[in-house]
């Protein structure tokens, strides 16, 4: 799949409750450590590819984080994105020189059975098998309906969803539209 290929839509949420910000909060947390671990691993074990990675860092990653294969694997793939950036950026900018990668705490990169794209919600599904929705605002909502709609019937594929979030109490949809 090309870069032409691909949509990306942008959407808000609604101000969330506190129970949701609390959890989404500590799925961020989460996320960010395990993507961080994962870096580490990496670059110790100077694993090349990703499904490489997968599979040695499968039983560790499970005790530690999570036992769903999707997340791994989602996981891995945001590791060697992060990996790569610093890399390219390292040529450029001396101070990242000789200095370990780390992912940003605040951002969740995820695909499709970990977070479910609805007509009026992302349902994110937490590391305790709880589903936690996101409604969209009115105005993002209005803005691509029709391809929203067209994503719940199933017409249309998404690739990975990152998931900003907002100190504020918002949540930054950014969906990949194939």
């Amino acid at each position: 799949m090309s870069k032409a290929d691909a949509d990306i839509i942008r959407l808000s949420s609604v101000p969330l409750t506190r129970e949701k910000q609390k959890k989404i909060e500590e799925e961020v947390r989460i996320y960010s450590s395990a993507v961080n671990y994962v870096i580490k691993e990496i670059l110790s074990r100077q694993i090349s590819s990703a499904p490489k990675g997968v599979e040695a860092l499968r039983e560790e990653f499970k005790e530690r984080y999570d036992s769903r294969p999707q997340y791994i694997e989602d996981v891995v793939k945001t590791a060697r994105v992060v990996i790569g950036q610093h890399f390219r950026m390292e040529k450029t900018i001396r101070s990242m020189r000789g200095k370990t990668p780390f992912f940003k705490l605040g951002r969740i990169i995820l695909s499709k059975p970990i977070v479910d794209v609805g007509e009026k919600a992302l349902i994110l599904q937490s590391s305790e098998n709880e589903a936690i929705p996101m409604p969209y605002d009115k105005h993002s909502r209005n803005r691509v309906a029709l391809t929203l709609l067209k994503i719940a019937k199933g017409n249309r594929q998404y690739g990975r969803v990152r998931i900003t979030y907002l100190k504020e109490g918002y949540v930054e949809i950014d969906i990949r539209v194939e």
